[in-house]
This record gives structure tokens, sequence and C-alpha cells, in this order.
């Protein structure tokens, strides 16, 4: 018995063994796909550093330009402001002076608050450098109907928008003569001390100004390129500490995968001891130390296709331990449980060739899965089994068949075919069980080709 139980643990080993291979090998190109996964991980997190470094530096500098552009405007608006207030409020009244857009022109004319504002920033501009203040409106004057006008589709989508929301400001970054150039635009609103003066005069392109009308727009151009080689220098420092701590990274990586890899073949090690204990321990049922019912169902599968492929008969054995409640009850479920041990034994050394299988197959059931044995052979099994039982002497008062412990069993033998399933196989040999227990108990029952019931016992 210890030989073929010694036999039965070296085919699982065997087959543990295959299975630690296949586990190996999966695990080794886990570990590598690991690896290849984190690389990429850590490039893809280096590039998007990368990017991220020169969007922000380029953010900062876009938002440098908006601010210097709204001081900008504020100061040209409010040197506008203040020469009207202060000069030109001042001076209209006074004999000999005028004010005037063609100030240059007339003898003592000054320039009124519009053209102020626009020859002060046509004297900040530096069109060398691409530095241009410029004010411009839809409704120029006629002396200015060639520059006062908008030039470009940004100017006119400007003031389209400013005039829709004169309270905002409308910008956009634009490559010009192969410069990189923030354009930044306000609206210049009409001012109740400018309404009148803007619909009376004769040369005003329009005479039905309002008060918080768009009259024109205020923009400022101004180059990025000399502020983005600054912030580029700055980005290569940036770019520096990144590849370090790339490199860092990977050399970390490096270091804890050839840790991991020491630590994985220790366990590799403790883990093919243990493969087969822990598979037989998987197949077992806990209490009987017999297949339990998952191991059953597979190996019932296994003989079934064999024998199905040769063509030999496979018999299937359900044996049930007869008022075993009532035993329970009586004796206790210790006494139960070794009393399930004692059958489980008898059934156990009752098989003795390979495929043969004895199972638990629930509660107080047990299978013996016999292939290649034909219905004459699995009787004489099924007897030699409720004789062994009967050796047993185990004392059962409460049974209603013989003062000592016995078996019912259910018996089909069919050769596989596909006209019907093991679970016609299994139902077949259960009904067999119950015909058997319906007829007394102490005794088996065979069906033959899953149709001609045969009563033994």
């Amino acid at each position: 018995m210890f030989g073929k139980y010694l036999s039965k643990l070296k085919r699982l080993y065997i087959s543990s063994s295959r299975t630690f291979l296949d586990i190996r090998k999966l695990r080794q190109v886990f570990l590598e796909k690991i690896v290849i996964v984190l690389l990429t991980l850590i490039i893809i997190g280096f590039g998007v550093g990368l990017i991220s470094s020169y969007s922000l530096s380029f953010r900062l500098v876009e938002s440098q330009a908006e601010q210097f552009a709204r001081v900008a405007v504020k100061t040209l608006n409010t040197a506008r402001e203040i020469y009207s207030n202060q000069v030109v409020k001042r001076v209209q009244d006074k004999e000999g002076i005028s004010v005037l857009a063609e100030h240059h022109t007339v003898e003592g004319a000054i320039p009124n608050p519009a053209t102020y504002t626009i020859e002060v920033g046509e004297a900040l501009s530096d069109r060398t450098k691409g530095m241009l203040f410029r004010l411009y409106s839809d409704y120029p004057f006629p002396n200015r109907i060639e520059t006062g006008g908008p030039k470009d589709s940004f100017e006119w989508d400007a003031l389209e928008y400013l005039r829709k929301n004169p309270t905002e400001s409308f910008y956009q970054t634009e490559h010009i003569s192969n410069k990189l150039t923030f354009r930044y635009a306000e609206a210049v609103t009409m001012k109740a001390s400018c309404v009148a003066c803007h619909n009376t005069l004769a040369k005003s392109p329009k005479k039905d100004w309002k008060i918080g009308d768009v009259r024109g727009i205020i923009e400022v151009t101004q180059p990025l390129d000399d502020i983005m080689l600054i912030a580029k220098d700055g980005l290569k420092n940036i770019y520096l500490g990144l590849g370090i701590i790339l490199a860092l990274a990977i050399f970390g990586l490096s270091l804890v995968m050839i840790r991991f890899q020491a630590i994985n073949r220790d366990l590799e090690e403790k883990v093919r001891l243990r493969t087969a204990t822990l598979k037989l321990l998987a197949m077992l049922d806990g209490l009987t130390q017999l297949s339990n019912r998952r191991h059953f169902d597979q190996h019932l599968k296994q003989e079934w296709n064999r024998a199905q492929r040769h063509q030999y008969p496979l018999s299937l054995m359900i044996c049930d331990v007869d008022y075993f409640k009532p035993f329970n009850d009586t004796y206790g479920h210790q006494a139960g449980d070794e009393c399930l041990k004692a059958v489980a034994q008898v059934l156990k050394d009752s098989i003795r060739r390979s495929g043969e299988l004895a199972a638990r197959y629930g509660g107080e059931e047990f299978a013996i899965i016999l292939p290649n044995v034909d219905s004459e052979n699995v009787g004489h099994l099924a007897q030699l089994i409720r004789q062994e039982i009967h050796r047993l002497q185990i004392p059962h008062t409460a049974s209603q068949v013989k003062p000592y412990l016995t078996i019912s069993m259910g018996i089909a033998t069919v050769i596989p075919n596909k006209h019907f399933s093991i679970d016609d196989v299994i139902r077949t040999a259960d009904q067999a069980l119950y015909c058997a227990k319906e007829q007394g108990r102490d005794r088996f029952k065979k069906v033959i080709g899953l149709s001609s019931f045969e009563l033994q016992g």
C-alpha cells in the first residue's frame, strides 16, 4: 500500500515539476515585461517632464509678455487721459491754439488725445526689433485712412471680439517675419467728453457715437525670441536635472531587478520542494485522504475521453454509508468521522490498477472510477468491498439492516460514445444507488449501458 502511495506521489511530483518549469518560464517572461514596462514608463515620464517644462516655460514667457502689454496699454491710456484732462481742456478755449488731428500743418495747433496716443505709440515702437504700439479703428479719420484701420486678421478679430466684450482683452502668439511674437489688444471706449466732439466734427466718419461704444483698439506687439532664449537657458538646467533623475532611476531599477532575481531564485527552490506536496493536498479530501470532488470530476473526464477514444468500458461506482445520520446521532460526530475514515480505507485498498480512483463524493458518499472494468468484474469488486465493510464490524445499533455498519452501492458501466455524457453516467449510477437503498440497502445495483438494471447482494 505504501509503495502504491509512493508511486502516486512520484507521478504527482513529476507533474508538479513540469508545472513548476512552466511557472518559472512564465515568471521570467513576466519579469522581462515588467522591466520593459518600467523602463517605458520612466522614459515616458522623462518625455512628459521635458514637454511639461518647455510648456511651463512658454506659458511663463507668454504670461510675462501679457503682463508687460497690460502695463503698456494702461500707461498709454493714462497718458491719453492726463493729456486730455490737463492739457487739452486747458487750452482748447485759448485763442490761437487749436486741437486737431492734422496739427503738424496748422500753426499753433496741438494733437487731439487720439493723435497724441498714436504718436506716443509710434515713438515707443521699434520696428527693427518687432516692438509696436498701435491705436486703430474701423472708423479712422480721413488723414489716417491708410494707417488707422485694421490691417490683418488679428486686428479684425480683436475688433469683433472686443466690441462684444469691451472690458476684456484679446491676445495670441504667432510668427511674424519668422519671429515668435505676442500680440495683445484692449478696447478704447468712448468717454462722455469725447462724444460731442466726434459727433460734431465735419471730418468724423461716424456721427452717432454713444458713451461706452468701442471707438478703437489699442494694441501692443512684442517679440518673444529674446525672452525665449533666456527661458531656454534655464531649461537646460532642468533638462540636466531630469537626465540625472532618469539615469538614477534606471540604475536603481537595475539594482532592484538584480536583487529581485536573487530572491526569486531562493523562492523558486522552496517552491520546487513544496509544489508536489501542495498539488497532492489540493486533490485530497482533508478527512479521508481520498481524492476530493474536484479531482474526481477532473479524473472522470480524463478517463471518459480515454475510454471513448479506445472504446473500452468504463465503470462508475457510487457508495453510500447506510443510515449514517442515525449513526452520528447515536455515536457522535467524532465517531462518524472515524467511520468515514475506515470506509475510505477499504475503498482505497480496493483499487489496484493505474487509472482507478477512489474519491469522497460528498458527505457520507464515495465514488470509484474504474476504467476498462466491465460489468462482471465491477460486480465482483463491489461484493468484495461489501464483505470488507462487514469485516470491520463497526457497531451501528441505529441501523435497520444489521447491527454493524453497511454500505449500499450503485454502479453504471458503459462504453462511452456521443449519444450520452458523463452527467448521464453519474445520474444513472446515482439512480442505481437509490434503487439499492429502496430495496433494502447493504447491496449493490448495476446498470449496463444505462438501460438494464441488475440487483445483487
